[in-house]
């Protein structure tokens, strides 16, 4: 119990900040309702936004009730750090039987993976404030991720190559490089690496992929580097799962939004962000239980799975631009 009490402390601060941060990245004509009143414009200092705990907070200059978003956010962060602590920690959600890092869960990964999270949040609080997600929050994150990995060479979930598509699997088990164990720290660097290549490359085709079929620039160049630090954090396989379960993270939330709310627009960055979360979280059954072990050791396999995820993801924005196009009374 201690345990999880220390993590809603941790992760109530992480919100509060992650909250703070992102509303003061925000360009000033954008109305958030912390760093500032939006009835009379009075500014508060960062002291009194992160102490602004209350949720119907009033404004000392006119007696205006705030918007209380920031407060349901930060306990929204809270939660979900207890929950993946308690996931990674006491059920061992990530726990495969190729990795075996040297030290406790609790010690190298969960920090890191609380960064992580940490990171994802403020980036979506950011793309849901303004559709924007700030360079500041992910190119740092990149860097982090890509450094620690290096330094530690145990942070992965998976090694950046695990080979179960072979003869004598039966005997000896997935086949792993010999350089992947005599250089850990190199292994840590071309995991960490590798995912933040194929977490850019393809978000970068695919918002090529829907400015041709949408006619717009559906997919913001934010949403490129936000990938790039999903799969600096998380290596190549899982941040090829992440893509394949965005688009119906979207599908799902987006077009219950439109109808809801009646937005023609919807920001892709906090889909990408909760699809990599459902990941993290499920990442040994996914793993192990679904045999995706069978499917990312066998080269023709990844690139069909990738081209299939890519054909459908391209589907999907032809009827998200039919499903637009539709008046919004014909929906309710």
């Amino acid at each position: 119990m201690t345990f999880e009490l220390l993590l809603l402390v941790i992760g109530l601060l992480a919100g509060r900040v992650s909250t703070v941060w992102a509303a003061n990245l925000m360009e000033d004509t954008v109305k958030v309702g912390l760093r500032r009143c939006d009835a009379c414009g009075r500014f508060r200092s960062l002291v009194q936004q992160i102490l602004s705990l209350r949720v119907q907070r009033k404004c000392l200059g006119c007696d205006t009730r705030d918007k209380s978003w920031h407060v349901w956010a930060s306990l929204v962060v809270a939660i979900i750090f207890v929950g993946f602590g308690v996931l990674l920690v006491r059920f061992r959600c990530e726990s495969v039987a190729e990795v075996w890092p040297s030290q406790e869960l609790w010690k190298n990964r969960l920090p890191f993976q609380l960064m992580f999270i940490f990171l994802l949040s403020t980036a979506t609080i950011a793309d849901y404030l303004d559709y924007v997600i700030p360079d500041i929050i992910v190119l740092p994150g990149v860097l982090l991720a890509v450094v620690a990995a290096t330094l530690s060479g145990e942070l992965q979930m998976i090694h950046v190559w695990v080979n179960w598509d072979y003869d004598l699997v039966s005997l000896y088990g997935p086949y792993l490089p010999e350089w992947m164990k005599q250089h850990q720290h190199l292994h840590g660097f071309v995991w960490s690496t590798a995912g933040l290549v194929t977490g850019a490359g393809l978000m970068w085709a695919a918002r090529i992929a829907a400015h041709r079929i949408l006619g717009m620039a559906a997919i913001g160049f934010g949403d490129v580097t936000l990938m790039a630090m999903i799969g600096a954090f998380m290596g190549w396989q899982p941040t090829l799962c992440a893509l394949a379960i965005a688009p119906l993270v979207g599908m799902v939330l987006g077009f219950g939004g439109r109808i809801l709310t009646g937005r023609s627009y919807v920001a892709f960055g906090p889909y990408l962000c909760f699809a990599a979360l459902i990941v993290l979280c499920s990442w040994q059954a996914l793993w192990e239980g679904l045999r995706l072990k069978i499917i990312f050791s066998h080269w023709p396999t990844i690139a069909a799975m990738v081209a299939g995820s890519f054909a459908a993801f391209c589907v999907l924005l032809v009827g998200l631009r039919i499903f637009r196009a539709m008046p919004t009374e014909r929906l309710r």
